[in-house]
């Protein structure tokens, strides 16, 4: 892999490359002790200091304590000094940015937290200079090549750590980590120390975790625009060691499928959005197949459903052999409008299955006495919605029945996956069956049903996400509300409504733009801000072309909209970097009209 080298560093590590790993230098253990001499009595008042600081600001304990794995793959306990909130963390766990105390925050801005590894020097564990030590799991995902890092003592610094090492992808930091194990020498050690130094004394720090564990990540898709890889991306998922733990712990069972992690993250997901019982399946479109068969619908039969919304709550219909019949939008919050309903019931119609947009309740109210004074049922597509309240109730529990969904894009995530949420008993007995091949015993088969199972490996990931899901909405409600504060202003944008009486989930962040939105479009992707139009109208699709008609609001709405990242890991900077380009590009489009 071809690295790019940078400034006063490029000359010492340029061309000196060499074949094989080599050893630690003779004089390597010399400059650690060196530098232990001239550091311990600051680093011991700095210490001392920073220790009474977290005592004051979040008690006891002081130190944070985590196995890594050292030279040659023996493993040792680092010492760190603690900046996370205290609830008696695993050896394994990863750290989270959000949990940082106030002292926390401080620490790591200046590294101060890696001073007790000092220690960890002074035992021979560590040196000053060398390749950051890594988790035991880490490890298990290290090709052949890439175990050539463990060949000398991880350090305080290293190479990637002064080329900017959180914001490199796992694989380009183990390449920088590759280059130093191969080009060591006191030169680079000495260059290394000093350009560390000039970082730590800037404020910026050099030895932090990234935001979240990317090492655990497969290498992200390419934004399909030829050239461009997005620098901040739309969507990214909260991942990290409890969810491989939970799914390793399912592989070593041995029960893959029909097991316990289904059981219970259908109780838990359940309980937590106060339904009486929650049916999982192998995606949200199966089980909105699913949720119209349990009622009967079919063949004759047509669902009401909103044209602003991914196609699958559409075709869902089509699957089961009704007709979708599409109808209008409310212009600001995107949702079925109750309003345009009436016109569209005929004596085949069954439901009306709203949509809850990027996580904004729809107006249930209204919904449902239209749903009552025509004799219908109402269904919701809440893929978007987990966590998401309508007059301080879940959304889910409003219909006769509701699917979330748990796509990489979702606020929570099993890959693929969904599940359903009814407090009606038989409505969820038909919808097991259904699941699982109408099977109601061992080889008895009282329906046709399908192959629609979740795995135990995906169920057992649901389970730790669902525990993350208040977190996740708590960050992305608050970044929602720093955009919508920033935005407000901006001439051309409008930020999304918020709907009284609800508590959206902001699973997109949905602008319009008054002119020029592909043009703006194009601006963000080209600057590497990942953005996206959320949704083409469904009932403007090749497939849905014989029977579409005109819904003026949904098609002015989708000619304007623009959907900007706002996932649960986004960092202030990047929000404020997002608001910043779409800022430019929307100025620039109204200079040129």
């Amino acid at each position: 892999m071809e690295i790019p080298t940078a400034g006063w560093s490029q000359a010492i590590i340029q061309g000196t490359e060499k074949p094989a790993v080599t050893p630690n230098y003779r004089a390597k253990r010399l400059l650690d002790l060196t530098m232990l001499a001239l550091t311990a009595l600051p680093a011991m008042i700095l210490g001392i200091l920073s220790s009474l600081a977290i005592w004051l600001d979040d008690g006891p304990p002081v130190l944070f304590r985590q196995v890594r794995i050292g030279r040659n793959g023996r493993p040792f306990v680092l010492l760190k000094l603690r900046t996370m909130l205290w609830d008696e963390p695993s050896a394994t766990t990863f750290p989270h940015h959000d949990r940082y105390t106030r002292v926390g925050r401080l620490l790591r801005r200046m590294s101060l937290d890696e001073l007790p590894q000092l220690i960890n020097v002074a035992r021979g564990e560590m040196s000053v200079v060398g390749p950051r030590p890594t988790l035991p799991y880490q490890v298990r995902r290290y090709n052949a090549r890439q175990l050539g890092r463990l060949s000398v003592l991880p350090g305080l610094t290293g190479l990637a750590q002064v080329h900017g090492r959180n914001r490199m992808s796992w694989s380009d930091r183990i390449e920088w980590d590759l280059k130093y194990v191969q080009n060591q020498s006191l030169q680079l050690d000495l260059a290394i120390l000093a350009s560390t130094i000039r970082t730590v004394v800037s404020g910026d720090g050099v030895v932090g975790h990234p935001r979240h564990d990317a090492i655990a990540q497969t290498e992200e898709r390419r934004y399909p625009v030829p050239g461009v890889t997005p620098s901040i991306r739309l969507a990214k998922p909260d991942i990290g060691e409890e969810e491989f733990e939970a799914i390793r712990e399912v592989l070593i069972s041995g029960i893959l499928t029909g097991g316990e992690q289904n059981a219970a993250f259908e109780r838990e997901f359940a309980i937590r959005h106060g339904a009486a019982h929650g049916i999982t399946f192998s995606s949200g479109t199966s089980a909105l197949a699913a949720m119209l068969l349990a009622e009967g619908i079919g063949p004759g039969d047509e669902v009401i459903v909103p044209s602003m919304t991914f196609i699958s709550t559409a075709t869902s219909v089509r699957h089961v052999g009704a007709t979708p019949v599409f109808a209008d939008i409310d212009f600001r919050s995107f949702n079925i409008d109750p309003e345009s309903l009436p016109a569209l019931i005929t004596r085949r119609t069954r439901a009306v299955m709203t949509v809850h947009y990027a996580g904004q309740p729809a107006d249930l109210d209204r919904l449902l006495k239209v749903c009552a004074d025509n004799g219908l049922l109402l269904l919701e597509d809440a893929a978007e919605a987990a966590g998401a309240e309508y007059r301080g109730l879940p959304v889910g529990t409003f219909g006769k029945s509701a699917m979330f969904s748990f796509t990489p894009t979702k606020n929570i995530t099993t890959g693929e996956g969904g599940i359903v949420l009814t407090s009606d008993a038989e409505t969820a007995e038909r919808l097991r069956l259904l699941r699982n091949h109408g099977q109601r015993r061992l080889y008895e088969h009282v329906l046709t049903g399908y192959n629609w199972r979740l795995t135990e490996m995906q169920a057992a990931m649901g389970r730790v996400q669902l525990r993350k899901l208040d977190t996740i909405l708590a960050r992305k409600r608050a970044n929602a509300a720093w955009m919508n504060s920033r935005l407000e202003t901006v001439p051309n944008v409008t930020p999304p409504y918020r709907v009284p009486n609800t508590r959206p989930t902001h699973m997109l962040y949905t602008c319009l733009l008054e002119v020029g939105r592909d043009s703006v479009l194009e601006f963000l992707v080209a600057s590497g801000i990942e953005a996206r139009v959320y949704f083409p109208p469904a009932h403007l699709q090749a497939i849905f072309e014989k029977q579409a008609g005109s819904l003026p609001v949904t098609e002015s709405v989708a000619q304007r909209m623009l959907s900007i990242p706002m996932h649960s890991l986004l960092t202030r900077e990047e929000l404020a970097l997002v608001a910043d380009f779409l800022e430019t590009g929307a100025r620039q489009v109204r200079a040129s009209r």
